[in-house]
């Protein structure tokens, strides 16, 4: 096989070679091109070398061309250059050109090799890392917006870019626009996602989507902006925080041509950085808004520690959620017994709807209603088809959003903690954030009731045995102090008369002895008044069985023998004495029963009838048994609905240092 010539050989490697190969002058016009330059750029060998060469290159990179060229005329050979050629169909490349000038000849040699992928993914890892710098620095993110908008529109060589939030309200909303020439999208102007368009389709499947002016959805969907955008085709991807949907990022472009294949991948990058400059933003804001949270809880602790007045408090507490919550009012209500609440505490940005001091029936729409039926919290967005005083207060003030939460006292609802907003629903937790300035609420009442009642207590323990040691006194007067005189007057007149030899000595003797036995059973029975002897003798059972003997209807009694100490034992008895009288005098009982047993170091005692019910905790009697309870850290509960019968249940701790005193 004969050898092939040389030129024959170099021939071939200049036809067959991938790179763009040329011979140019120094005219500025290719002399020889291999055919890889009319099949990377589209144009046929003659029209490439009927143009000057600076006519295939990008208008921007041109000058940059024209400083290269005078260099390799002095014959300076360059190595490395970048520039971008316009192919024929308008789209760009770019290339890398390395050349060799011959000057005694009047041309250069040239070999460029198409970088354009390259260059690409080059420019994209700049740009990404230019936007992770800057969300490692932790701006705002509008920044972040703004910086990722721009570089996508960039790096897509796209003509229009935006971004996207989903604010739940079936719409997407711009807040960062960017355009190479010409109009942008209004930012803060909501669209809605009820077609067929790119920003819907990202909403519905949560996944990248792109789509073409000559789709058919296009034409049918395609709004009065986008045809004054004059935009051609747009591609997308969806930003999601945390695995949630937040929004999408876009970008468009007017020319005619298709999105490269990987344009969403691409664009996907960047949303990435986005979902986590959000996340980042919102960690460091969950962070304030829980550290401002502690802030203001620890002032009311710290009231509520101090002992302030309920209403200093409940003033205080209205206070710190309007200020920390986005609200426009915070109301705190107390439930009254005819069903209707009372403002306690207001705190608002304008004028009160609801003043303190205002009573309000509760029945309707709104949410201290609701809070009152569930005892939960409560969220009410709509208070168009109220008819109720608050519901129609709330809407005439411009109220769109309301969240309750409620006070719950010792297992009681007490009444409502309220936040509305005039701008809209409320931010999701609401309700748990509330939630924790209601619990020192609670704390704070149950802790003044107990205080009031404390003194109270005392105060009537005290005019209790201010009555009972004047009862005594009287009893003592009239009666056996009287006849232990008459016996110490009887006695020495019997003495006189002995001493006479007189008759009736012996008569004043006998006398004298009489009125001392009575003086003896009126002090016994005085004795028996304060604490029957039955009781300290025999215990709680005896005691019990004595006040069961003497009711009109039959008692059944079930209480272990054990002895317990004795003011355990009297403070029980009088509990069982004074339920057995409530039984014989106004129950209409036809049988009661009494049953105690000990758990857990604590009596539990219980006093049951099949009588009418309606028992009022509030008489004197039962009030008493409030108090000589509570002497002892113990506890009273009474059930009494109408017809069906009362229950009176009492638990007395065994071992307290109140027995132990």
């Amino acid at each position: 096989m004969p050898v092939p010539a040389p030129d024959y050989e170099l021939g071939l490697f200049f036809d067959l070679s991938p790179d763009l190969l040329c011979i140019a002058g120094f005219d500025g016009y290719f002399k020889r091109l291999n055919p890889s330059f009319e099949r990377v750029l589209g144009y046929s060998g003659e029209e490439l070398t009927s143009r000057p060469f600076l006519e295939f290159v990008h208008a921007d990179d041109v000058e940059r061309a024209r400083d290269v060229f005078i260099h390799l005329a002095t014959g300076e050979d360059v190595i490395g250059f970048e520039c971008r050629l316009v192919c024929v169909d308008g789209s760009l490349r770019r290339f890398e050109w390395n050349t060799r000038t011959l000057p005694h000849l009047g041309v250069l040699y040239g070999i460029a090799r198409d970088v354009t992928v390259r260059s690409a993914l080059a420019e994209e890892q700049a740009a990404l890392r230019r936007v992770a710098v800057l969300v490692a620095q932790q701006p705002s993110p509008g920044e972040v917006f703004t910086a990722v908008t721009q570089a996508v529109g960039l790096l897509l060589d796209a003509d229009l870019a935006v971004l996207h939030v989903f604010l739940g309200h079936g719409t997407a909303t711009p807040i960062a626009s960017w355009s190479g020439d010409g109009p942008t999208l209004p930012i803060g102007t909501p669209f809605p996602l009820d077609g067929d368009n790119l920003a819907a389709r990202i909403f519905e499947t949560g996944a990248p989507a792109r789509m073409h002016s000559y789709d058919e959805a296009w034409e049918r969907e395609a709004t009065d902006l986008a045809r004054s955008l004059r935009v051609r085709s747009a591609v997308g991807a969806p930003i999601l925080v945390e695995g949630k949907l937040w929004g999408a990022l876009m970008a468009a472009t007017r020319r005619i041509e298709p999105w490269a294949e990987n344009a969403e991948t691409r664009i996907a990058a960047f949303t990435e950085l986005v979902a986590t400059a959000i996340a980042n933003a919102e960690s460091r804001e969950t962070l304030a808004e829980l550290a401002d949270e502690q802030a203001a809880l620890r002032r009311v602790a710290t009231m509520v520690a101090q002992g302030a007045s309920p209403q200093d408090l409940f003033e205080s507490v209205a206070e710190e959620v309007g200020r920390l919550l986005p609200v426009g009012s915070a109301t705190m209500g107390r439930y009254e017994p005819d069903g209707t609440v009372t403002t306690v505490a207001s705190w608002s940005t304008t004028e009160a709807a609801f003043p303190t001091g205002g009573r309000w029936p509760t029945e309707g729409t709104n949410v201290a209603w609701m809070v009152l039926q569930t005892g939960q919290a409560a969220r009410l967005d709509d208070f168009s088809a109220a008819t109720d005083p608050i519901g129609v207060a709330a809407r005439e003030s411009g109220i769109k959003s309301a969240v309750g939460s409620p006070i719950v006292v010792e297992g009681h609802l007490w009444g409502v903690m309220t936040a509305t907003s005039a701008e809209g629903p409320m931010p999701p937790g609401t309700e748990a954030r509330l939630a924790s300035f209601t619990e020192l609420v609670a704390t704070a009442i149950a802790n003044a009731e107990s205080s009031a009642e404390i003194a109270a207590s005392r105060r009537r323990i005290v005019a209790a045995s201010d009555d009972a040691r004047r009862r005594i006194v009287r009893d003592l007067h009239d009666g056996a102090q009287q006849r232990l005189v008459h016996t110490v007057i009887t006695l020495k007149l019997a003495q006189q008369a002995l001493a006479k030899g007189a008759e009736n000595g012996p008569l004043l003797v006998q006398e004298a002895v009489g009125n001392a036995e009575r003086a003896t059973h009126e002090l016994r029975e005085l004795a028996h008044g304060i604490l029957p002897s039955v009781l300290t003798r025999g215990g709680l059972p005896a005691g019990v069985r004595a006040l069961a003997s003497r009711m009109p209807v039959p008692v059944e009694v079930a209480i272990p023998a054990d002895r317990l100490p004795a003011p355990v034992e009297a403070t029980a008895y009088f509990v069982v004495a004074e339920a057995l009288t409530n039984v014989a005098k106004h129950a209409g009982a036809a049988s009661a029963a009494v049953a105690a047993r000990v758990e857990d170091g604590t009596l539990r005692i219980e006093v049951r009838d099949d009588g009418v019910g309606g028992a009022r905790p509030d008489g004197s009697g039962l009030r008493g048994l409030w108090d000589r309870l509570a002497a002892l850290d113990g506890r009273l509960k009474i059930e009494s609905p109408v017809d069906g019968g009362t229950l009176v249940a009492a638990t007395i701790p065994i071992r307290t240092s109140a027995i132990e005193r």
